[in-house]
């Protein structure tokens, strides 16, 4: 391979591995913050049906609610089926998603506050499709003010938490559960879902050194020819 044909290989290889790294990905989580249709809740109050962005309808519950404060907005979405019974879950299918990339959603969590002996509310984050990552649980935080069985305030103590998953398709479906185990304990609070990472797998930055080196290899050549025919 001659000299011009190399410096040509080293460049593609770097310049390849340059756009693998730092491309970025349309990822982004749907209404993660539930104020899409904020207007619609009664201020103060809660309101059944469709949730803009996600595939299941539930409970979008406001400010004041029984004092509720959520930690962004005013809207906040109940993972749960109104009566505490567990097992209800919510989910959205993200797109935008790199293979082999790895992802981080993040989120908060708000105990309703019903204190029951031996019961915490339990949140399970998994993925359904477009990643085999395993799911794990959280446990909504109980607030200071909590008082067995009510009567509130309630969802004024929230906790960020995160989940990370690794795509192996172009689109995954995030779920939300509250587990059985939840049963009694009240509903959990969820919001401020957002997405971020997509931070390239190994191969993508191995690629990149490989072509800059490879370029640092032709130029010390070209200036060691130089030098010699100089002098």
């Amino acid at each position: 391979m001659n000299k011009k044909a190399l410096w040509v290989a080293c460049m593609m290889i770097a310049s390849s591995g340059v756009l693998s790294a730092s491309g970025a990905d349309a990822a982004s989580i749907v209404n993660g913050g539930f104020e899409a249709n904020a207007a619609s809740v009664p201020v103060g109050g809660v309101l059944f049906g469709p949730i803009p962005g996600w595939n299941n309808s539930g409970y979008l519950t406001s400010a004041g609610y029984y004092s509720a404060t959520p930690p962004e907005g005013t809207i906040f979405a109940l993972v749960g089926n109104g009566i505490d019974t567990g097992g209800y879950h919510m989910n959205q299918t993200i797109t935008g998603l790199t293979s082999g990339r790895t992802y981080k959603v993040n989120f908060s969590l708000g105990s309703e506050d019903f204190v029951i002996p031996g019961v915490v509310e339990q949140v399970n984050v998994w993925m359904s499709s477009g990643s085999a990552s395993a799911s794990q649980l959280y446990s909504a935080p109980i607030s200071s003010n909590a008082t067995p069985y009510g009567p509130g305030p309630l969802w004024d103590h929230w906790g960020a938490f995160s989940y990370s998953f690794v795509a192996n398709a172009s689109s995954a479906t995030l779920n939300f559960e509250q587990t059985a185990a939840t049963t009694g304990a009240g509903d959990t609070g969820l919001d401020k879902v957002s997405i971020s990472g997509g931070i390239p797998e190994p191969g993508a930055w191995a690629m990149m050194l490989v072509g800059f080196g490879g370029l640092g290899a032709v130029m010390r050549r070209r200036r060691s020819q130089a030098a010699f025919a100089a002098a």
